[in-house]
This record gives structure tokens, C-alpha cells and sequence, in this order.
């Protein structure tokens, strides 16, 4: 039976909007507009790039336990849970903690993957992840209070 992370509001009120705001950010700083999704239940954001003439989804959140530049672990993990996302539309952005470096992906570049049994601190058994190799990662660094972005490979 698939297990999940019970839904933590302080954790949601802490970290939602901020990782919005910077995604939000960070995606206008390249031109493209971003504005939140209508349904609360569907991606965080929807975005517009003019310069394809195209309209995409985005789905945001921070990952406390990351708090350098550099991140940490041998993949990137997204909980089976977000497979709802999965539209080929989708660009995920994984923020550190202080909301300067994200891992940003798309769902068609993971689609494939199977998701892992992964213990953890909220769920120690039965939640699974796609663990996403860290060649598909493009990284993204942002410096939110200079309004400078800098590219930054990890």
C-alpha cells in the first residue's frame, strides 16, 4: 500500500508562497510571465513564454534540508504524488531553503522513471519518489535581492 506525507500546514504557510514568488520571479526575469493556477488542486503556477508563443504549467516548493548552493544528494526526489503534474506540460522547480539555487526539470524528461520506496523522516515506510538523475537537472541560481540571476551548475 502507497503511504504518504500527511499534509503539514505550518510547513505549507513557511515555504508555498515564498517558493511561488521566486519561481514567479525567476521566470519573468527571463520574460516569461507566470501567474497562480486558478485550480488550487493543479500546478502551482501557469506561465506564458512569448518568445515560443506557449503556455505551460509550474510546480514549485522548497527543500528545507537544502540549505548550500550545492546540492547535497546523489538525485533529485519527487514523491509519487506529483505524477498527477504529469501532462507534458509540467516544469518543476525544487528550490533550497534560502530560495537562491533551484533543480528544475520537466515531467517528460522523467515520465519513464519508476518510482522508489524511499524511507523518510515523515514516512518511514511505503511513500515512493522518482529518484531523477542529476544529468537531468538543469540548475538554476537566482539572487532575489539583487534582481541578478546567475547560472550555477552543480
Amino acid at each position: 500500500m502507497t503511504e504518504r506525507k500527511r499534509f503539514d500546514k505550518a510547513l505549507y504557510e513557511a515555504y508555498d508562497q515564498r517558493a511561488r514568488d521566486v519561481t514567479t520571479a525567476y521566470l519573468a526575469s527571463l520574460g516569461i510571465a507566470a501567474e497562480p493556477h486558478p485550480n488550487r488542486y493543479a500546478q502551482d503556477l501557469i506561465a506564458y513564454n512569448p518568445f515560443t508563443n506557449t503556455e505551460y504549467h509550474v510546480e514549485c516548493e522548497v527543500k528545507i534540508v537544502w540549505e548550500g548552493t550545492e546540492f547535497p544528494y546523489e538525485n533529485v526526489q519527487l514523491p509519487k504524488r506529483k505524477h498527477k503534474f504529469f501532462d507534458g506540460q509540467t516544469q518543476f522547480f525544487i528550490w533550497n531553503e534560502p530560495l537562491t539555487h533551484a533543480a528544475s526539470f520537466w515531467d517528460y524528461d522523467i515520465s519513464e522513471l519508476i518510482p522508489v520506496e524511499v524511507p523518510n523522516r515523515y514516512v518511514s515506510k511505503g511513500e515512493y519518489f522518482y529518484q531523477i538523475p542529476l544529468e537531468l537537472i538543469e540548475w538554476v541560481g537566482y539572487e532575489t535581492n539583487s534582481g541578478h540571476r546567475d547560472e550555477h551548475q552543480a
